[in-house]
């Protein structure tokens, strides 16, 4: 007993020195790290002194603090720091926060200027050969160069077979740094090929277009994200149209997350007439920002619909439901994914960075569709047929839904 008492009371003097420690680590670093950076400076004294002093922080300490003395396997900090980062937005509960690496940070932000560093093809997934479908090669890129062609098949990349579990991994690992070289290896023909590309600044292409091909009338654009390069994609294709003669336009919004507010507020003011496209709301609810069309118009007398389904979401909604009240278009499809917040990105310090949720935003008719989506004016499913089949590989003679929507602009046969 004597024993216990005296080693119980060793082990409550060692946790205060370890409190006390701590405390003096904490503040000695809170100085330095307040002094260097004002602005956090003022956003840390904004806090209540309960969220300063609360026990979250001591509990971290000494959580760190018994597995860096006790631990019998060795520490990844690298991968202790993501865990610690991103753990801690999941226990918030922001559905889309997300914490970044300097590198992922750089690829955000590359991704959201419409830019990117790789070869310059379009590609899917192929279950037939458990491999990667080339489906287009933008003309004078690395792929082009290195004599990749629409249809081969990327069979291994840097010699690691692709399969279905590292279909992504694979992607992510033709896309690097300007300069440097990737190797592929091709099944062309029966035959495997082995190809080397230097991969080069591609130009994210966001925006393709086309004349229905059982009516010549009938424009679709297709829209796969929002990005800054977007809008100059987006008026070049509806001018290239009406030129050639069409009089309608389908706009695909299918499987389109979103992307920046602005290229979409931009593409909203060419389409529609003066009046307000967006409202934007701080966490207290508060109106912060409204956002205004000018009263110059693409064509009026140009027909419009609007395709969704349950993959569109965000910016794609902001679109959708601002044509639809200003009764521009006719939405055609199956009620949307239903994300009306949005999301800012902060730089931290190291070179980090962390995504969180700090605003909701409404259309028009400012009603919020976060959580509940956009019920489109017809409702279809896609065939079943045709849902196991890559999106991109769909011809307009067999998509249904956009018969339907070409349907609503006049087409009947």
């Amino acid at each position: 007993m004597a024993t216990f008492l005296a080693m119980n009371g060793a082990r409550r003097q060692a946790e205060a020195d370890l409190a006390e420690s701590y405390q003096e680590s904490l503040e000695e670093l809170e100085g330095e790290y307040l002094t260097q950076f004002a602005s956090i400076n003022e956003m840390y004294a904004s806090l209540p002194d309960e969220i300063k002093t609360t026990e979250l922080f001591m509990k971290l300490a000494y959580l760190d603090t018994y597995y860096r003395a006790l631990y019998v396997g060795q520490i990844d900090e690298e991968r202790l720091s993501y865990y610690l980062m991103s753990g801690y937005i999941q226990g918030i509960g922001d559905k889309y926060g997300e914490y970044y690496t300097a590198d992922d940070l750089q690829s955000f932000m590359d991704q959201a200027y419409g830019k990117m560093y790789g070869i310059g093809v379009t590609a899917v997934y192929s279950p037939e050969h458990d491999a990667i479908e080339i489906l287009s090669v933008t003309e004078g890129s690395p792929a082009d160069k290195a004599g990749m062609l629409v249809g081969d098949i990327i069979i291994r990349v840097e010699g690691e077979r692709v399969s279905r579990d590292n279909y992504y991994a694979s992607i992510n690992k033709i896309k690097g740094d300007k300069g440097t070289q990737v190797n592929l290896t091709i099944w062309r023909n029966g035959e495997e090929i082995e190809l080397s590309a230097i991969r080069d600044e591609i130009k994210i292409t966001s925006v393709s277009y086309h004349k229905y091909a059982l009516d010549s009338k009938i424009g679709v654009v297709r829209i796969s994200e929002f990005n800054e390069s977007t809008t100059e994609q987006f008026k070049s294709a509806l001018d290239a149209l009406k030129a050639d003669g069409v009089t309608s336009i389908v706009f695909d919004m299918r499987n389109n997350p979103g992307g920046t507010l602005g290229s979409v507020i931009d593409m909203l003011d060419y389409l529609l007439p003066e009046g307000d496209l967006c409202y934007v709301y701080g966490p207290d609810g508060t109106r912060e920002a409204t956002y205004k069309s000018d009263s110059n118009q693409f064509d009026a007398d140009i027909k419009m619909a609007v395709l969704i389904n349950e993959n569109t979401a965000s910016a794609a909604e902001l679109f959708t439901s601002a044509l639809r009240d200003y009764n521009r278009a006719t939405i055609v499809g199956v009620t949307s994914y239903g994300k009306g917040s949005m999301q800012t990105t902060y730089q931290l310090p190291n070179g980090e960075g962390i995504k969180l949720s700090t605003n909701t935003y409404n259309p028009p008719c400012d009603v919020n569709y976060n959580g509940v989506g956009i019920t489109p004016n017809i409702v279809v499913e896609l065939d079943e047929a045709l849902k196991d089949k890559s999106f991109y590989k769909i011809t307009d003679e067999e998509d249904n839904q956009l018969l339907e929507a070409c349907r609503s602009l006049g087409y009947n046969n």
